[in-house]
């Protein structure tokens, strides 16, 4: 036995602890939540070099957070403040601790009253805080946004014109991919009506139909995604009207907005019904009666990505959509022929 232990990654024991503190936080005495706190900040748990580590030690604290953030919400505030108004230390440790305390400070806000001042300054460091170049910090920031978005309501319009901005002129990837997640999370937090009273759907198809500029293209199809990932189901309804979008994007010239668009059409067939599958199935099959290849192809591209449905939807569409994908192997045009032949390849590989 202490041979195998010997030999174990440290990594993986490391990544146990921060298991078994995700699971026993909420049974700890209140006594020990701010060494808890601690431990994951000061004693740097939270900047752990591994990044599944990390991920974990901050589930923890979130975890921590949510069970005992009302009865020991003052100290706790105390502490997450504290380091964060502390002088920087420059390395990367203390960046990601950094990050991931800003993110604990959003999960402790949601303990606040709706009249609490200190709520509007959490918010702006959470939206700071979606510049981080990585994803699993900027999905923790986007899930903190809703419960306190809906007591301020009246900051929506503001904040979704600064994240527009960002989503489709900021010059870096992280910043513009930050943007679409802080967006997600404020509509998530202030209802499906705000799509209609920002004219945000309205401004998302505007930058997607951008000629000059890849990067506006890119930013607001990871809008699409990030809404898809927030709202789910609820984003349905609208599926039908950014899908020509897709279908255009698909052959876009920039290879990272062809990317973006893949990745909007799996989130969007791991997200909608079989209903809905119904309603836009009719659109893809027609399109690959068009005379122009790139549109043929992005539907093909499309029907391609229902390789990611959900096993019982994916079951009733594929006698449907294999014989018709077939039916384009033997096409006129290379790239045609190719994305046909992929799209049979993912079915396949399901």
């Amino acid at each position: 036995m202490k041979g195998d232990m010997a030999t174990l990654n440290p990594a993986k024991v490391r990544l146990s602890v921060a298991l078994a503190l995700e699971h026993l936080n909420p049974l700890i005495p209140l006594k020990n939540v701010d060494e808890m706190l601690r431990f994951l900040i000061t004693g740097e748990a939270l900047g752990d070099a591994d990044e599944a580590v990390r991920d974990k030690m901050l589930a923890a604290g979130i975890r921590l957070i949510d069970s005992h953030g009302r009865q020991r919400l003052e100290s706790i505030l105390k502490i997450l403040n504290g380091h964060l108004d502390a002088p920087a230390k420059s390395s990367d440790v203390h960046d990601r601790i950094h990050e991931a305390t800003v993110i604990l400070l959003g999960a402790t806000a949601r303990h606040l009253s709706a009249d609490d001042p200190r709520g509007d300054a959490i918010i702006d460091k959470l939206l700071d805080t979606l510049k981080t170049p990585s994803e699993s910090v900027q999905l923790a920031v986007c899930d903190c946004l809703p419960p306190l978005i809906r007591t301020r309501r009246h900051r929506v319009p503001d904040l979704i014109k600064q994240l527009m901005k960002s989503l489709t002129t900021a010059p870096k990837y992280a910043e513009r991919r930050g943007a679409a997640f802080g967006i997600s999370g404020i509509v998530s937090g202030a209802g499906i009506g705000v799509l209609y009273s920002t004219d945000l759907l309205t401004q998302l198809a505007t930058a997607t139909a951008s000629k000059k500029d890849a990067k506006c293209r890119e930013g607001a199809l990871f809008a699409y995604e990030a809404l898809l990932y927030s709202l789910g189901r609820l984003f349905e309804p609208f599926v039908s009207q950014i899908l020509p979008y897709l279908l255009i994007t698909f052959g876009d010239s920039a290879t990272e907005v062809r990317t973006a668009t893949s990745d909007t059409a799996k989130m969007i067939m791991r997200t909608i019904s079989g209903h809905c599958v119904k309603e836009i199935l009719p659109s893809l099959l027609a399109g690959l009666e068009e005379p122009q290849w790139r549109s043929k192809k992005g539907s093909i591209e499309m029907l391609g990505a229902m390789a990611y449905l959900a096993p019982k939807q994916l079951s009733i569409s594929l006698p449907t959509v294999v014989p018709r994908l077939t039916s384009v192997l033997t096409d006129s045009h290379t790239q045609v022929r190719a994305a046909a032949n992929s799209s049979l390849l993912r079915f396949g590989e399901v």
